[in-house]
């Protein structure tokens, strides 16, 4: 058994930035990028329980929100691809020879990936434009592609837990060098992965607050329902993503928990924030739920659930050079700065936030004005 730790050279040529701007970059545009994520994910299986309540309760309300999911779902698989590109080269301009190597060792799963989310992607869109015509199928449709997205999910999660272990690198080739490998004798697999699984239903639950906020000016009382049935979502999924969140920290290396324990300041603080903001926005959008008025409170709510992402994508690069502290310093890195492509970049990446927010805007302006449509030919 081959136990060295073997690590390949870094690519010759330098990095373009400094070390903590592309860091900073890095989780900058992580942090875009689960945003639809989530949303894509959790709200595959919040459609499937939506539309399948609707059916079974002849509920209005359920439909009429399931029909939303379907619109919206395709567009977040859409952003999730596109803002998912940044984050992926940064990943693999500053860890390159770990992630690329521990993406050889597991070569055939992290290419069924491309197959993977093509035939998720194709499922969403058949939810949203053949709604009627499928009919019940289409219940079989949205659930397929979520589960889909979900096993995506847990691929990415087998390779960058196994790319933060490279001393298992050599014997994992050894022992079978045909690109098969799972990493499943990592610990924090599981925990890790339901970590960011649940999360997406507690995202899916703020998305319908303020889907619900929104349609409160045409629809008082289904804008009421949807905040209530959003705040539920989320609640239920908070409380699970504390018992998930307390299981991943103790599945941790023990020297890479202690950081959180006391060891080092930043990361201790990043825990207790981690701990307090979401009850905090829990306890907001509850309040938020019995209120006649909800938005100052909802609003509240999730901007401290956006503060704990933040908070949440930090950590996670604490854990990344926890494990890896003592193998791997990325600060050793040769670095001949860039600073015209750095400035393009930058350019690029705010002309691209501009396009999406304006993308968006229209998509919300349409939506309005054909619902608007539609009840004036109803009355």
């Amino acid at each position: 058994m081959i136990d060295q730790l073997v690590i390949p050279s870094p690519d010759a040529i330098p990095l373009p930035a400094p070390v903590w701007l592309l860091k900073g970059l890095l989780l900058l545009t992580f942090l875009l990028h689960i945003i639809p994520m989530n949303i894509a994910l959790g709200g595959s299986f919040t459609a499937y329980i939506t539309d399948l309540l609707g059916r079974r309760r002849t509920s209005e309300y359920h439909m009429t929100l399931a029909r939303s999911f379907a619109k919206v779902i395709p567009i977040a698989m859409a952003f999730t691809i596109t803002l998912g590109v940044a984050p992926l080269l940064f990943l693999q301009v500053l860890y390159g020879q770990l992630f690329y190597t521990s993406s050889i060792l597991m070569a055939w799963p992290w290419l069924s990936v491309i197959a993977l989310i093509i035939l998720a992607y194709y499922g969403f869109y058949l939810y949203s434009y053949r709604w009627e015509k499928l009919s019940g199928a289409r219940l079989s449709v949205v659930l397929l592609s979520g589960v889909l997205v979900a096993i995506v999910g847990m691929i990415y999660t087998q390779n960058l837990t196994l790319m933060l272990t490279p001393e298992k690198f050599a014997a994992l080739y050894h022992s079978n060098p045909s690109g098969t490998h799972w990493n499943v004798d990592e610990p924090t697999v599981i925990p890790r992965y339901l970590h960011f699984f649940v999360a997406s239903f507690a995202i899916t639950g703020l998305f319908v607050v303020i889907y619900g906020l929104g349609k409160m000016k045409s629809n008082m009382a289904f804008g009421q329902w949807a905040v209530k049935y959003g705040v539920l979502w989320f609640t239920i999924a908070t409380i699970i993503q504390m018992a998930v969140g307390i299981w991943f920290l103790l599945a941790l290396p023990k020297d890479v928990m202690m950081l959180f324990m006391g060891q080092n300041i930043l990361a201790t603080g990043l825990l207790g924030a981690g701990i307090v903001l979401p009850i905090i926005s829990m306890m907001l959008l509850i309040l938020a739920a019995k209120s006649e008025k909800p938005r100052a409170l909802a609003v509240s709510g999730i901007a401290g659930l956006a503060l704990t992402l933040i908070v949440m994508v930090i950590m996670r690069d604490i854990v990344r050079d926890g494990y890896l502290a003592g193998k791997f310093d990325v600060f050793d890195r040769v670095v001949d700065p860039q600073w015209g492509v750095m400035a393009l970049f930058a350019v690029i990446l705010v002309a691209g936030l501009i396009v999406v927010g304006y993308m968006i805007r229209s998509v919300l302006t349409a939506t309005r004005a054909a619902e608007a449509g539609v009840t004036k030919q109803d009355a």
